[in-house]
């Protein structure tokens, strides 16, 4: 899709039941260390966990990588602690019935963003952009689907609708880097102040 010269990239990547229930189970596991970035309305927004737990999305990152070089014709890197870095550029985002998200973009060093869907329940929403155009914004939507990944440029805003389905919307975000990679110091940097109305 080409959008005001935005060009956001939408595919398919089929992962097994088991890797799914594997992945839904470890974020359940309230005994598991896991780091957070932010509250948005009582509940944690990002979800951070190490590969270690769950090595088989490797598979999803190096796809999401090799996809945006195909989009932008330069090689990426999801950047995360087993490869040397500071913090995980990739994290875990569980949104219950009721849950939304509010209009954000992400880290500034980045080159594209992304989202990859886990479990969509009926009725859980879309994500949503928007760029503006003067004084108006221009809006659309892409439908989330399970085993669907989307990439888009990171500074381009973005929502997810309030989940009027029956379960747990869950998703795996991650940003991207071209080479050399400059990152922002703490996961501060992602934070609540990054969200508009």
């Amino acid at each position: 899709m080409n959008k005001s010269n935005i060009t956001i990239f939408e595919s398919y990547l089929r992962i097994s039941k088991n890797f799914k229930k594997k992945i839904i189970g470890i974020l359940a596991n309230p005994n598991l260390k896991k780091e957070y970035s932010h509250k948005i309305n009582g509940r944690w927004e990002n979800q951070y966990l190490d590969i270690d737990l769950m090595p088989e999305i490797k598979v999803i990152l190096d796809f999401a990588c090799q996809s945006g070089k195909k989009m932008i014709h330069e090689s990426l890197v999801i950047p995360y602690k087993q490869l040397g870095f500071k913090n995980n550029e990739f994290w875990f985002n569980i949104s219950h019935p009721g849950d939304s998200t509010g209009w954000h973009d992400h880290k500034e060093y980045a080159k594209l963003s992304g989202v990859f869907y886990i479990a969509i329940p009926k009725d859980s929403g879309d994500i949503l952009f928007r760029k503006k155009n003067g004084n108006v914004y221009e809006e659309w939507s892409i439908q989330s689907e399970e085993d669907k990944i989307i990439l888009f440029n990171s500074d381009l805003e973005h929502c997810v609708e309030k989940n009027d389905g029956d379960g747990k919307r869950i998703s795996l975000a991650f940003n991207l880097y071209t080479l050399p990679i400059k990152l922002s110091e703490s996961l501060e940097s992602y934070s609540s102040n990054k969200f508009y109305s």
